[in-house]
C-alpha cells in the first residue's frame, strides 16, 4: 500500500518590519494517513533581530510562547535549514497549515536573509478551505472550538501547538464528512487551496513593485514643475480617486503628465482643486467633495486637457 505522510506546520516571527518575516520558531507535526501523530517539535531559533515590542508586552492575543532570552540561546535559521528542507521535500508527503501563505512567505524570507536556496514546496491552506466551504472567516482557535478540539491543552502562537490544532481541525472535518485527508486535499475544492513558494515569491515581487511605484507617485505630491513642458493645467490642483491609483503604472503616468502640464497632484486636498474619478460618483459623495471646496472631474475630461 502506498502510504503517505502529512506535515502540518506553523511559523512565529520576532518581527515583520519592512514586510520581511524573521522566524523565531517553526513548529510541525508529522502524521500518518489517519492523522495519527508520528512526530512533533517546536524548532526554536535565534531570529538575530529585534523583537516587536508588542509580541513581548502581553497585550492583545498575540504573545510569543518563550522569553526573548530563550530565543537568543538557540541557533539561527541557517543551522536548521537542511532539516527544514527535508521536512518539506521528503517524497510522498503533503504539507499543510492555517493561513499558510504567510508561513510559506516567512520560509522564503528566511532563505533570502541567509542567502540559502529557496525550498521548492507547496502547502494546503486549511483556512482557505474552511472559509470557502462554510462561508465565514475565523481564527484557528475559533475553528478548533467549533470542531470540539480541547483548546485548553494548547497555547496559541506556540508554533507546535498551532500546527497540532490545525491538524486536529482537519481531522475533525474528515470525521464530519467521512472523507480521508487525502480525499479532501485532492478534491476539486481542495486543489484550489494549495499555495506554492513560487506563488508567494511572485506575490511578494508584485507587492514590492506596487510599493515602489506608489512611492514614486507620492514623491510628486505637492510638487510644481519649474519648467512645465505644457501649460494646459498650469497651477491647478488634482487629487486622484483610489480606483485610479490601484493601477500603479497608469497612475504614475497620469501624475507625471499632470506635473509636465503645470498641474499639482496631492491628497486630502481642501479649499480648491479637482478630485478625478473614472466614473461619476454618487450624489452624496459629490456633496462631501464640495464641502471640502473641491470639484469633480472625470478622467476622460482630464485626459482631453493634457498633452
Amino acid at each position: 500500500m502506498n502510504h503517505k505522510s502529512f506535515v502540518f506546520f506553523d511559523c512565529e516571527c520576532a518581527n515583520t518590519f519592512d514586510g520581511v518575516g524573521k522566524i523565531c520558531s517553526l513548529g510541525y507535526v508529522i502524521c500518518d494517513d489517519d492523522l495519527n501523530i508520528i512526530e512533533s517539535e517546536d524548532v526554536v531559533m535565534n531570529p538575530e533581530c529585534d523583537f516587536d515590542w508588542y509580541l513581548l508586552s502581553g497585550k492583545g492575543d498575540c504573545k510569543l510562547a518563550y522569553s526573548k532570552d530563550y530565543f537568543r540561546t538557540k541557533p539561527n535559521y541557517e543551522a536548521y535549514y537542511k532539516d527544514i528542507k527535508k521536512l518539506f521535500t521528503t517524497g510522498n508527503r503533503y504539507i499543510a497549515g492555517f493561513a499558510v501563505s504567510n508561513d510559506v512567505g516567512f520560509v522564503n524570507d528566511a532563505n533570502e536573509r541567509y542567502e540559502l536556496p529557496y525550498i521548492q514546496f507547496r502547502a494546503f491552506d486549511l483556512e482557505r478551505y474552511l472559509e470557502r466551504k462554510y462561508e465565514k472567516k475565523q481564527k484557528l482557535v475559533e475553528w478548533a472550538q467549533e470542531f470540539g478540539v480541547n483548546v485548553v491543552k494548547y497555547q496559541s502562537h506556540k508554533s507546535e501547538d498551532d500546527a497540532i490544532m490545525t491538524m486536529l481541525c482537519l481531522k475533525a472535518e474528515c470525521m464530519k464528512t467521512g472523507q480521508s485527508v487525502e480525499e479532501i486535499m485532492t478534491s476539486p475544492e481542495g486543489k484550489k487551496c494549495f499555495v506554492s513558494n513560487e506563488q508567494i515569491l511572485e506575490q511578494a515581487a508584485e507587492r514590492a513593485y506596487r510599493r515602489e511605484m506608489t512611492e514614486k507617485i507620492k514623491r510628486l505630491y505637492g510638487k510644481k514643475s519649474p519648467m512645465p513642458h505644457f501649460k494646459t493645467v498650469l497651477g491647478e490642483r488634482f487629487e486622484l480617486d483610489n480606483k485610479i491609483l490601484r493601477d500603479v503604472d497608469y497612475a504614475f503616468g497620469l501624475v507625471k503628465q499632470i506635473y509636465d502640464n503645470g498641474g499639482v497632484i496631492g491628497e486630502h486636498l481642501t479649499a480648491s482643486g479637482w478630485v478625478v474619478f473614472e466614473n461619476m460618483p454618487n450624489p452624496e459623495h459629490v456633496k462631501k467633495i464640495e464641502k471640502r471646496g473641491l470639484k469633480v472631474m472625470l478622467l476622460k475630461e482630464l485626459a482631453e486637457k493634457l498633452k
